[in-house]
């Protein structure tokens, strides 16, 4: 079922000549879509700015977990942060199994870890268990893979594929061509303008549409 993006538009005071202007955007709704753009693009921008104008309307709310984390873990540890986030019992069987599958050698003992204690990659893990055990309706990720090994990010493609299984809209901002290949649909964005859009196996059999022309990085 195909679902609809509202236009977006934002500006900054102190970078005048940056401006997000995005159309009203129709997605296939098949899987999940990407985002991409050089750097300075506009992609972090167009996920705040979507997850923004959607915040006071609980059925078309979008849950943005940000590429700077210190903006999303503002607890302790992971135990606090979801009992912060939750009204309801934290089911620890179902946590553990997250923390274990996003490679976790003590799933059980990281429960309570300090998240100051951790890598970057560690946290960045640690945030994406967070959000998977939430499980919002509709999820955008500005740049998961960020320090997460190439395995992870193997488990992290398969919990996304989950996640639209159960009908869930989610938008990844990335520059990893595995995450744009496996993609449904894709946001091209220069300076703030889309550049082109469409379903991904229509684009990438198109010969003019070149991925590294937006950032996309390739394995070497």
């Amino acid at each position: 079922m195909n679902h609809t993006l509202p236009a977006l538009s934002k500006r900054y005071s102190d970078n005048p000549t940056f401006i997000l202007e995005s159309p009203e955007l129709s997605l296939s709704g098949e899987g999940y879509t990407c985002i991409i753009g050089i750097n300075g693009s506009g992609k972090s921008t167009f996920g705040e700015t979507l997850a923004e104008i959607s915040a006071n309307n609980p059925g078309e709310k979008w849950y943005y977990l940000p590429q700077h984390l210190d903006r999303f873990l503002f607890a302790e540890n992971l135990s606090e942060q979801l009992s912060a986030l939750l009204s309801q019992e934290i089911n620890q069987p179902r946590l553990i199994s997250l923390i274990e599958e996003l490679g976790f050698s003590d799933p059980e003992g990281m429960l309570h870890f300090p998240f100051l204690l951790m890598s970057g990659g560690e946290r960045r893990r640690m945030a994406l268990v967070c959000v998977f055990y939430l499980e919002p309706v509709r999820l955008i990720l500005d740049e998961p893979e960020i320090g997460v090994t190439a395995k992870e990010n193997m488990v992290l493609l398969s919990k996304l594929h989950n996640l639209t299984g159960k009908n869930t809209r989610v938008i990844i901002i990335s520059h990893n061509a595995a995450f744009v290949r496996q993609s449904s649909d894709i946001i091209c964005l220069i300076n703030g303008k889309i550049a082109r859009t469409g379903q991904t196996k229509d684009l990438l059999s198109d010969p003019t549409f070149e991925l590294e022309k937006y950032g996309v990085r390739f394995s070497q």
